[in-house]
């Protein structure tokens, strides 16, 4: 039995127990590395080796009654590629944290928190048993818990949102200890949907193994559409995922996740967290479709890809619109990285109506491109706060004159993010866009064009602003092994999709193939061809949108001018538009006037009527006046009189025989 792959997220985990124990500055961050080094080799290896068709390994982990557990492995296109990914972009940026967090006084528990995280989403990744997906799933939460709040004590330099700002009567800024409560309490309360499906889905199949659910899928599919909770099943399995991934309405803990490091805003947006819930769509959405096929159901599922269609388009629209007016540089980038997310849920939704391994594999591409860009921009950002000391992009300037490297990797970032060819951002996002056209999905196509225009010109007025001319002299480029690996993620995204469509390395065909020969995936024809079917024709109109996009912010920001609307001066209209944009929709300000203020009203309200005056006044008063009372009657009694004390006696007496005598004889 191959063993290998259980060291591929099990070294990690290994390796956070030595950080823990070993206490050592030095070799905490030198022990996480060289873990997830190990990870990245033994993913590649098996990656290489892999025939084309699922390897289910298992070992016996407990029993309880009938119930056998495994650690089952599932070895396939969808999770050695997967793997591989997380294990590469997170070993780049462990190299980058080595130098960019050496002086932090909470460096050891860093890199407990760092490796446990990847350790987490690798067992996530390569779980065949729901139950270990799960572990995998919550100790991802738990990670990005601590690592968001690492500095938790909440100097006002580590805030996200400006320190003077209210909306809607709500503070528009949060510390970090804020926004760790925030990412754990959003993504638990939908993991309760996510672990109550789980639970129905193993009283309906008997199973926790996910190959064997797979070919079981019409069966249960079945079953709960018979009990008439399909729909809502598949709602709640998939509540979890939405939340991982920050779609609306759980996107608002991901904008204020920005007040960690930069290395895990990177960590998180890049290989890992986000994509956690992008990964578990496309692992279930095959069998999904194909057991609805099978048992005659589609068009009982339709309105849940309808939803997951919409949510996407909504998601990747508000977050775009947002960007364009944020101020802060992280947070910009956080807005772009759940704007798209929110294609990738476009392309799994729109599966349904249309090939389905086409738009399966779109997604997958995409975020794989995510995975490259979005990394190299948050380390690049990381250098530039350090730098100028600003999380603000109006502070931050002439970084092309004093940071040349840095600004190359930010800049083809940047233009794999606009999709402009031939960068990897490019193929996938217009794969999508041409794919939600051909299935007549006319309005999220007109949306994804929208976000494209929108995307483009954030990200460029981001570039525009910074590139150009500044007083600050004392700007230096970043220390080399801190810079090399952001550099490298900037040519990987130009080199990613150069090689795309070609046959010199046909990446594009060789992930399609991977996850195409995986036999569960029932519906997938025999012989699958590796060209990837792509209109360039179609492309023409989203390029077009993205160049507009970048010629705007060009013309609006260039000599370092800005129009009054970005400088918040506006009136009317357009003032209100802004403060629309700039205060994210409103969005989490309602959340806390209706949710948290809301449920603080009910409790003071439950506190005076309920535990006040009704626990309280039973406990404290009406109990303990009654039995004074009734004390005080019996206390009448005990007079101190002998005599009478014995006349009583005798009345009693008396009163006991005449009852004996009249009832009981």
């Amino acid at each position: 039995m191959n063993y290998l792959p259980y060291l591929i997220w099990s070294s990690p985990f290994v390796a956070s127990a030595f950080v823990l124990a070993l206490h050592n500055r030095k070799a905490a961050g030198g022990i996480s590395i060289g873990s997830i080094a190990i990870a990245t080799l033994i993913s590649a290896y098996e990656l290489a080796g892999l025939s084309g068709h699922p390897v289910v390994l298992n070992i016996s982990w407990f029993s309880l009654g009938a119930l056998q557990v495994n650690l089952g492995m599932l070895m396939d296109g969808l999770s050695t590629i997967m793997a591989l990914v997380v294990a590469v972009i997170s070993l780049l940026i462990s190299i980058y944290s080595y130098r960019y967090m050496e002086d932090d006084d909470g460096i050891n528990r860093y890199w407990f928190f760092f490796t446990f995280f990847v350790g987490s989403m690798l067992l996530l990744v390569l779980s065949n048993n729901l139950l270990l997906l799960l572990i995998g799933w919550e100790g991802t939460t738990l990670s990005s818990y601590a690592l968001i709040g690492h500095w938790y004590t909440d100097e006002p330099e580590r805030w996200v949102g400006d320190a003077d700002r209210h909306t809607l009567g709500v503070p528009a800024w949060s510390t970090p200890s804020e926004a760790a409560i925030r990412a754990i309490v959003f993504t638990s309360l939908a993991d309760v949907a996510f672990i109550t499906a789980i639970g129905m889905l193993y009283s309906v199949s008997g199973t926790f193994s996910i190959s064997v659910l797979a070919s079981s899928m019409p069966h249960v599919l079945t079953v709960m559409q018979s009990r008439g909770i399909l729909i809502p099943f598949l709602i709640a399995f998939t509540l979890g995922a939405f939340a991982k991934s920050a779609q609306f309405p759980f996107h608002e803990w991901l904008v204020t996740a920005m007040t960690g490091p930069s290395s895990i805003s990177a960590l998180i947006h890049a290989a890992t967290m986000v994509n956690a819930g992008v990964y578990l769509l496309l692992r279930f959405t095959p069998m999904f479709i194909s057991g609805s096929l099978a048992d005659g159901l589609s068009a009982q599922i339709e309105p849940f890809f309808i939803y997951m269609l919409i949510i996407g388009a909504l998601t990747a629209f508000m977050m775009a619109s947002q960007a364009t007016v944020a101020k802060e540089l992280k947070l910009i980038l956080a807005y772009s990285t759940a704007s798209q997310i929110g294609y990738m849920f476009m392309a799994i939704g729109a599966s349904f109506f249309i090939l389905p391994t086409v738009a399966l594999f779109a997604a997958f591409s995409h975020m794989i491109s995510q995975a490259i860009f979005k990394a190299a921009l948050f380390l690049v950002a990381g250098v530039l706060i350090h730098q100028f000391g600003s999380r603000y992009i109006g502070d931050i300037r002439g970084i092309w004159k004093y940071m040349k490297y840095s600004s190359i990797a930010f800049f083809l970032a940047a233009l794999s993010l606009s999709g402009i060819p031939p960068f990897s951002g490019f193929w996938d996002k217009d794969l999508i866009l041409d794919l939600t056209s051909s299935a007549g999905l006319w309005a999220a196509y007109a949306v994804g064009m929208v976000v494209a225009f929108l995307t483009a010109f954030y990200i460029f007025r981001v570039i525009v602003m910074t590139f150009q001319a500044g007083p600050r002299g004392e700007v230096k480029e970043a220390k080399r092994s801190m810079m090399w690996p952001y550099l490298l993620l900037g040519v990987a995204a130009l080199l990613f999709g150069i090689l795309w469509p070609y046959a010199l390395g046909n990446i594009s065909g060789r992930i399609y193939i991977a996850m195409t020969f995986d036999s569960i995936i029932k519906w997938v024809p025999a012989q699958v061809v590796s060209q990837i079917p792509f209109n360039l024709v179609m492309s023409v109109p989203s390029v077009a949108v993205s160049l507009a996009g970048i010629f705007l912010a060009y013309f609006l920001y260039r000599g370092g001018k800005q129009p009054s609307i970005s400088k918040g001066k506006a009136g009317g209209m357009f003032g209100a538009i802004y403060a629309f944009l700039y205060d994210r929709w409103f969005i989490n300000a309602v959340y806390y006037r209706v949710f948290v203020n809301g449920l603080l009203e009910v409790s003071t309200l439950l506190g005076v009527f309920v535990e006040a005056k009704f626990f309280d006044g039973i406990y404290h008063n009406y109990i303990p006046n009654a039995f004074a009372r009734v004390s005080g009657r019996f206390r009448r009694l005990q007079s101190g009189d002998f005599d009478r004390f014995i006349g009583l006696m005798f009345l009693g007496l008396l009163a006991l025989i005449i009852i004996f005598l009249i009832f009981l004889r």
